[in-house]
């Protein structure tokens, strides 16, 4: 059963994806599921697929326990089962979205869409550098273009070009030039270079770029996602700069001035095509505070730590078979079991093998201490189900 906490986002996400079949975004009123003729996704780890599944990266998802709780395991996704996109394309009547990789790789479909997005990457190409190879938002743009080439043969130019005119674009881009650049000044100069409303500035003005040149390619609905409030992932809470439990007030503020300027380039966007094509601002910082703030009435109990990682009951299950899980992982609202985790480790490089091993033992007593009992292969082999 898919939990509860998705089918809000499915119908949040929903309402603004029914949205972008009108002409006029503002005065935009409920109708029947538009008919999308497939759907391209841009992204990082909250929408990649198993892009990085090919790459030489720390930030993957294809071993467990990512989707341990799935019938299928592990697949590239950063998440215990499927993702919004995945959830949105069997709305839609579509198949499950093929990653770029596999694509060129295996030769999959590609008639329904593609995946191009990749944990790490962000609108700046050096963003995620700290985490390996990844695939920049510049390169999945021009991913897209390798799509659109082999689509030409095909589908001649008049076909092509209505049936990307009739596709959607899902952009979720930005988490990662924060978590992953900006707020991690032992690596990235950024946050020396620039303030907050500065860097905010650089940001929109690359992902304007980026978003004009899928236009150009032929997109015409796009769906812009805003970043998420940062300040209350595990990453940034375990820091300890805020009582425990607290979000970082700090980040939000800074999340919110990207936010502000993404959403004001989406009127710009819509105000310069008039109409010809829609941009729809998908207010995710908006969606996930409100589940933060009554996390019950979406069927989840904690919120501000990791299933595992991040100061918590699995420091090394990212390169461990042997990993130690919360045992109810429905009622954790970070889904996402390691990210925040990758991201934390990989801040100050990794570990030395005598440290990394000292800091297994300290985590498993812990787990003793607190009675929750290490995930063995038979437990896994037991709670994995459809979802």
């Amino acid at each position: 059963m898919v939990h509860r906490s998705l089918m809000v986002w499915i119908a949040f996400w929903t309402l603004l994806l029914i949205s972008v079949s009108v002409n006029n975004v503002s005065t935009a009123t409920l109708s029947p599921m538009p008919p999308f003729s497939a759907m391209f996704v841009f992204g990082d780890s909250l929408v990649d697929n198993g892009n990085n599944n090919y790459l030489a990266s720390f930030a993957k998802a294809n071993y467990v326990p990512y989707g341990i709780d799935t019938s299928w395991g592990p697949t590239g996704r950063f998440s215990n089962g499927k993702m919004l996109v995945d959830l949105l394309g069997e709305l839609f009547g579509h198949p499950y979205l093929p990653s770029f990789a596999a694509a060129q790789i295996q030769g999959r479909n590609i008639t329904w869409g593609v995946n191009y997005a990749s944990a790490a990457a962000g609108i700046l190409d050096e963003t995620g550098r700290n985490l390996g190879a990844r695939i920049t938002f510049n390169q999945q743009v021009q991913n897209f273009q390798t799509t659109v080439t082999q689509l030409k043969t095909t589908m001649d130019d008049m076909n092509l070009s209505q049936y990307l005119a009739k596709s959607l674009a899902i952009v979720n881009h930005g988490s990662n030039d924060y978590i992953n650049n900006y707020l991690l000044s032992g690596l990235y100069s950024s946050s020396f270079l620039y303030d907050p409303k500065t860097y905010a500035d650089i940001l929109i003005q690359q992902y304007k770029t980026q978003i004009q040149r899928l236009h150009d390619l032929g997109l015409r609905k796009f769906l812009l996602a805003g970043v998420g409030p940062l300040g209350c992932i595990p990453n940034q809470i375990s820091k300890g700069l805020f009582p425990s439990g607290m979000c970082v007030d700090d980040v939000n503020a800074m999340v919110g001035i990207f936010n502000d300027r993404l959403r004001s380039l989406v009127d710009e966007l819509n105000t310069q095509y008039n109409g010809s094509s829609i941009f729809v601002y998908g207010n995710t910082y908006a969606a996930l505070t409100q589940i933060i703030q009554d996390p019950i009435a979406y069927g989840f109990v904690v919120t501000g730590r990791a299933c595992c990682g991040v100061k918590s009951v699995c420091l090394s299950c990212y390169v461990s078979d042997y990993c130690i899980l919360c045992p109810n992982r429905k009622m954790y609202m970070q889904e996402n079991f390691f990210k925040d985790q990758i991201k934390s480790i990989h801040e100050t490089r990794i570990a030395k093998e005598d440290d990394f091993e000292r800091m297994q033992q300290e985590e498993r007593e812990k787990v003793m201490q607190s009675s929750t009992a290490p995930l063995n292969a038979e437990d896994r082999r037991l709670r994995r189900m459809n979802i």
